[in-house]
């Protein structure tokens, strides 16, 4: 009867190492693999220079004319202050921790940045992050180089040496098929003193209904109250003397035709051209080879009149397609689509972010608010298939801002990182005393699946309705 009795206690003990395997693994926080994958494309601003003469030097290549139309925008400067420098240093701590997503022991040091938001158990997820630029004109490597803004234009430009035409960082951005794409600036208010209240906001473009808007009232076919009554009307005023209604419609016009219209919206400016940009780019949805040749004042997409514009062609499906609308319209924030909500949602998490843990021997406590959005006909939201990211992380003249993008940068890069998770997976916030609380919902990407099972972020060649 001794054996039966053994035989009992082993299987007790065999039970409660059972159990005690069970509990063991059920408490572990991290799972054996990410449950996802997502891809982020960090683009610090910048990083060529003024050089001269832009014609030759500077960006936005233009294949009708052989040149290039504007001198290259180096961000801005304001005594020991370089934007193209602070933000590539926020972008570099902002890829660090995000590798950190890419081991189960990495991420174990990613879940203590997501406790300062957030009590939950945030599942594994893996963020493969990609910047657009490493370095910048003034490095070793590219002080001796005859042209300076090599690697750094946005647009496509020809080899210095062997007029072969190579990518711009739009191309890249698209060729890397990002999910979202994080583009860092710093502002520069100009006129104002560095004590301002600076200059935090996102930078939005809408999208073809919008400027066919304003087109239509352009040609007095709509009355101006219907865009001045809509939340794009704090248009961004690049044309000093002109008021804002003026601008957006000099920017339908841009978005249109290429060129600049006359104050009264009436007719092209010829002396103005800003090219047609998304043959600029490298993408599925630039027109064929051949396409300089057909650029002409008679009916089609290169008219030089509102009226004989034709949105014929892969770009103008695309522009009028409802991923889109998706990406440039209405929306959580109530306009802006999900560009608007990824760029709001990123600058609350960075609010409240800096809120938190705050020492006595802080200059600043707290940073400055949230200004409404920069509208115009920007290029990155209107050219990469990504959801865009489009942010002015502070104002170059503001002590405050630049004492957080550069005394507590790793504390920004945290909130940033931490907001890009939460993008992708959602995440419940802690609440506190910040007047910004991040709403912690994820991006439904799932909106971006087309009838064919493929993503709208994918850079397919092939033709494919996307509607």
């Amino acid at each position: 009867m001794i054996l039966p009795i053994y035989i009992n206690q082993y299987l007790r003990f065999k039970f409660r190492f059972i159990i005690y395997i069970i509990i063991l693994f059920s408490s572990l926080p991290i799972q054996s693999d990410a449950i996802k994958k997502f891809k982020i494309v960090i683009d610090p601003g910048h990083g060529g220079t003024k050089q001269t003469p832009y014609e030759i030097y500077g960006d936005k290549y233009d294949t009708v004319s052989g040149r290039y139309l504007e001198p290259y925008k180096n961000g801005g400067v304001f005594k020991d202050r370089t934007e193209s420098e602070i933000v590539l240093q926020v972008g570099k701590e902002i890829k660090e921790i995000l590798d950190l997503t890419k081991t189960k022991k990495g991420f174990k040091k990613f879940q203590t940045y997501i406790k300062l938001f957030s009590d939950s158990n945030a599942p594994w997820i893996k963020i493969e992050s990609v910047l657009t630029r490493e370095d910048s004109y003034i490095d070793r490597n590219y002080r001796e180089k005859d042209d300076k803004n090599e690697n750094y234009r946005l647009y496509d430009y020809p080899d210095f040496k062997t007029g072969i035409m190579k990518e711009g960082r739009l191309s890249f951005i698209n060729k890397e098929e990002p999910n979202v794409v994080v583009s860092l600036h710093i502002n520069d208010m100009g006129s104002r003193s560095d004590t301002d209240n600076g200059g935090m906001g996102v930078v939005l473009t809408p999208s073809y209904q919008t400027f066919d808007l304003l087109k239509r009232i352009s040609e007095k076919k709509t009355e101006p109250e219907q865009f001045l009554n809509s939340p794009w009307n704090n248009w961004m005023v690049f044309e000093k003397g002109w008021s804002p209604l003026e601008n957006a419609i000099a920017d339908a016009w841009i978005y249109f035709h290429g060129y600049w219209p006359t104050k009264d919206g009436t007719r092209a400016n010829l002396d103005r051209f800003e090219g047609f940009r998304y043959n600029m780019v490298t993408w599925k949805y630039k027109d064929e080879d051949g396409w300089e040749d057909k650029v002409s004042n008679s009916e089609g997409p290169y008219s030089l009149d509102h009226s004989l514009f034709r949105p014929d062609g892969k770009y103008w499906d695309r522009e009028r397609g409802k991923p889109e609308l998706l990406k440039r319209e209405k929306g959580s924030e109530g306009f802006g689509g999900d560009n608007h909500y990824a760029g709001m949602e990123l600058l609350r998490f960075l609010q409240y972010g800096l809120r938190i843990e705050i020492n006595s021997s802080d200059t600043y406590k707290s940073p400055n608010l949230i200004l409404a959005p920069y509208v115009s006909t920007y290029s990155l939201p209107a050219l990469v298939n990504a959801i865009s990211a489009y942010l002015e992380i502070g104002d170059i003249r503001s002590t405050r801002d630049i004492y957080f993008l550069t005394q507590k940068r790793k504390k920004t890069a945290i909130s940033i990182a931490v907001g890009i998770y939460s993008l992708c997976n959602g995440l419940e916030i802690r609440k506190n005393d910040s007047p910004y609380i991040p709403k912690g919902k994820r991006l439904e990407f799932e909106k971006y699946i087309n009838k064919n099972g493929k993503s709208y972020f994918l850079n397919l060649q092939e033709k494919e309705s996307e509607k």
